[in-house]
């Protein structure tokens, strides 16, 4: 991680740096270990001062991961002997069923949510190309949320840098510190109204005093 943010600040001043921002972006959809948000959230402080360009980094941190969530939408189209293998397994079925629950009962807005989350906004892409969910529905959804990610990320970056001009790096870490909050706020939600909405299964001693015991037939 520390190489590739050594790299972005070594290409502020390059048009190599969209590039970049475009390729981790794309990378990041698919295996979320790369660090693009941070290096977005880079790019973005260090553009309060003219070099890079807002505007283009929001442009390519938006190509780049909306072709990276339909690349992992795709993925999850083709993943049939995996899926099958997935579905034999108690919780691995139970997840496929809640993920076509709730793509199936409010699709964009768990799309457009989930890109916000490391981590989730794979699993999610993934899972709605297991479960067969519209492609253009979907491609819809999804430049949306990348569109709104993009925004975000370079402008949370901006907020950073102004707030420390003169030490881009306080203003990078700041960026950083708020979007981790945001997106542990929205997995937060996002269980509190999975819990919520969970069915309440009858406790095993309920169960048990509502079933004759054997032998007290009348």
């Amino acid at each position: 991680m520390d190489a590739v943010l050594q790299l972005a600040e070594t290409l502020l001043a390059s048009p190599w740096l969209y590039v970049l921002v475009l390729g981790l972006a794309l990378t990041d959809a698919v295996f979320p270990v790369i660090p693009a948000e941070t290096v977005v959230i880079t790019a973005g402080a260090y553009a309060v001062t003219g070099q890079p360009d807002a505007l283009l980094v929001v442009l390519a941190a938006w190509i780049g991961a909306l072709i990276g969530d339909i690349t992992a939408h795709h993925l999850g189209r083709g993943a049939g002997p995996l899926t099958r293998r997935f579905r034999r397994r108690r919780w691995g079925s139970s997840l496929l069923g809640w993920a076509e629950k709730e793509l199936t009962a409010r699709g964009g807005m768990l799309i457009i949510s989930a890109r916000f989350i490391p981590g989730g906004r794979t699993a999610t892409t993934v899972a709605s190309g297991v479960i067969g969910y519209p492609r253009a529905r979907f491609a819809g959804f999804a430049a949306i949320a990348a569109l709104l990610w993009a925004v975000y990320s370079v402008g949370i970056g901006m907020l950073g840098g102004l707030a420390f001009h003169e030490q881009p790096l306080m203003g990078v870490a700041l960026g950083v510190g708020l979007a981790l909050a945001v997106g542990g706020t929205i997995e937060g939600v996002r269980a509190l109204r999975r819990r919520r909405t969970a069915p309440l299964s009858p406790r095993p001693s309920a169960v048990r005093a509502a079933s004759p015991a054997p032998g007290r037939g009348a």
